[in-house]
């Protein structure tokens, strides 16, 4: 049985005028540890992204900057957008493993990626929307990223109910959130201020908090491998 190859998006970075594209490393150790092997993929049209969908067995939007609103059909309240390329690229992305019903899983702004593209709305800013916060290193003081910030409902018959059970503790790094779930898909977790923290449809499975930096918790490797273990069954398929 072959490791499954999965996209990572990727983020941008520029260092003495040179642009680079880049994800962070605990993607990579998180879809490794998972018994996946990742590569960071970005795609200018909308051929290539099919064609990334053929060769790869799963995407994994990561997090990042903000989508843009203009992806939602909003005016810019409050956002500050990831490079236009970047959000076309993951948009590209989602659709073609879509199309082609391979597994995808949206990590951050990867959940708030699969509800634009959806037609879902994103709140801009969560402390302008209801007061409060969910970015814990802007805390004072700060919480570290391995750390959970709060809690989580888990709703029943969901994958995130057969791996947490009833509540989760979760770490947080987002201004952002779904002000509306898209059609179609299971809400699966929900935070104590009434956002939409999970949801899932088919083969796409997205949270918006960031397992990969607490996998000193088992449970939450378990997001990873229930993504690989898609993976692999798509390819006996």
């Amino acid at each position: 049985m072959k490791k499954p190859l999965i996209a990572l998006t990727a983020r941008d970075k520029t260092e003495n005028d040179n642009r680079m594209f880049i994800d962070n490393e605990s993607y990579y150790t998180y879809i490794q540890n998972a018994g996946g092997i990742p590569a960071v993929i970005m795609v200018t049209s909308e051929e290539d992204a099919e064609e990334a969908a053929e060769r790869f067995d799963g995407l994994l939007i990561t997090g990042g900057e903000d989508v843009d609103p203009a992806l939602y059909g909003e005016e810019n309240n409050g956002s500050f957008p990831a490079p236009a390329d970047i959000d076309a690229s993951d948009a590209m992305l989602f659709r073609a493993f879509k199309k082609a019903g391979k597994p995808i899983l949206g990590i951050c702004r990867g959940i708030q990626v699969i509800a634009a593209c959806e037609g879902a709305k994103l709140i801009q800013d969560i402390p302008t929307y209801n007061g409060g916060s969910h970015y814990q290193s802007r805390l004072e003081p700060p919480i570290s990223r391995e750390k959970p910030m709060h809690s989580v409902k888990i709703f029943p018959d969901t994958f995130l109910a057969d791996i947490f059970g009833e509540t989760a503790e979760v770490n947080s790094f987002h201004h952002q959130a779904l002000m509306t779930l898209p059609e179609g898909y299971t809400q699966a977790a929900e935070s104590p201020d009434g956002l939409i923290e999970g949801m899932e449809k088919d083969q796409v499975t997205a949270v918006q908090w960031h397992p990969e930096r607490m996998v000193l918790d088992e449970k939450h490797l378990e997001i990873a491998k229930h993504f690989i273990n898609r993976c692999i069954t798509w390819q006996d398929r």
